[in-house]
């Protein structure tokens, strides 16, 4: 199983994300992501190229409702290249009722709409490599290589095809990943329902294509909070927990677990508290199922629970308000202290 782990992307200076990208290579992690909050992934991850060796660096994810095909190819083609070949790109639709209403742009059938888009950015790639003409006219989107190009394909490629990821909980979702993709994504992942839900379902699709579900790699990224304070771990993940589980994404998994009465009494607090009642508003079978949480000896022996269940563990960084920026810090370097080559193996 390889172990990630992701930058807190949402309340950090831009200037911390190479410091902490460089920690976590140097620490022997075997992939960093960042996530489209209000920060582009890509320039993010361009400057993490120049402080990182080895490191995979991803998107997860990337929003497809504010970039077409042909731009979402060509700034993972830039970090690919400033990388060496080590850019994974996980794309989705987007937070439902967040980035497609700050785009104005229409994320319905999320399944078509995201192979249409896999599609053109396979061919986009494919056009740099041979040049011949492109005319692709889907029912989403089109994608077609100039009558004339002058100044001809791009010249440089650090690789013929970029892996792309699929931000994927739901049947059709997953089943559409399993046909057409290289990885999936998703948030707040179990064993179980990695074992049960998300395989059974990529592997119908894979079928379906003629394709090796193995060649289809199962990405979890598991908020956890690490410390020596016990206390101060859960208070961090109990806020984060909080937040995703009382968003509706994390429907089908909370439902999948039996925990929506949990949910309800999460729901309840939040209505009388609001966001202020976050630290210490989710119960905690939410917070020990959904979360990797406790001293460094604790979450090292969760982590091994994962194993067989997904073949890439990202550990997530606790960072949702009323958590600032030094404690997701804090929580981060924790993660990597805890979870270095020296200390765990794979």
């Amino acid at each position: 199983m390889k172990i990630g782990i992701s930058l807190p992307m949402l309340n950090q200076p831009f200037g911390k994300y190479v410091e902490l990208a460089a920690l976590a290579d140097r620490a022997g992690f075997d992939s960093v992501w960042n996530y489209e909050f209000y920060r582009n992934p890509f320039t993010v991850h361009a400057v993490n190229a120049s402080v990182t060796e080895r490191i995979r660096l991803g998107s997860g994810i990337a929003s497809i409702v504010s970039r077409t095909p042909f731009e979402m190819a060509n700034a993972a083609a830039d970090v690919d290249e400033l990388s060496g070949g080590r850019m994974i790109l996980g794309i989705a639709p987007g937070g439902a009722g967040w980035t497609d209403v700050m785009n104005g742009t229409d994320a319905s059938h999320p399944a078509p709409r995201l192979r249409e888009y896999m599609e053109i950015m396979r061919l986009v790639w494919q056009y740099y490599i041979d040049g011949l003409p492109v005319d692709y006219e889907g029912r989403f989107y089109r994608f077609s290589s100039p009558l004339l190009n002058p100044v001809g394909p791009r010249a440089q490629l650090a690789r013929k095809r970029i892996p792309i990821y699929v931000g994927a909980l739901q049947p059709a979702m997953l089943r559409m990943t399993g046909r057409y993709a290289d990885g999936q994504i998703s948030y707040l992942t179990t064993p179980e329902f990695a074992r049960q839900h998300i395989r059974p379902h990529l592997a119908a699709g894979a079928q379906k294509a003629g394709r090796n579900v193995c060649d289809v790699e199962v990405t979890a990224l598991v908020l956890c909070s690490v410390s020596n304070d016990r206390d101060e771990a859960m208070r961090r993940a109990r806020i984060n927990v909080g937040t995703y589980t009382s968003a509706p994404f994390a429907s089908p998994i909370v439902d999948f677990m039996g925990l929506q009465e949990e949910r309800e009494w999460l729901y309840a607090r939040l209505l009388a508290g609001g966001f202020e009642a976050l630290p210490t508003a989710a119960p905690d079978a939410l917070v020990k199922t959904f979360a990797i949480v406790g001293t460094p000896e604790e979450v090292i022996e969760q982590v091994a629970a994962y194993r067989g269940a997904v073949n890439h563990l990202v550990l997530h960084t606790p960072y949702v308000p009323p958590i600032d920026s030094a404690a997701s810090e804090d929580a981060f370097r924790a993660i990597v202290a805890a979870f270095s080559r020296e200390k765990v193996s794979r």
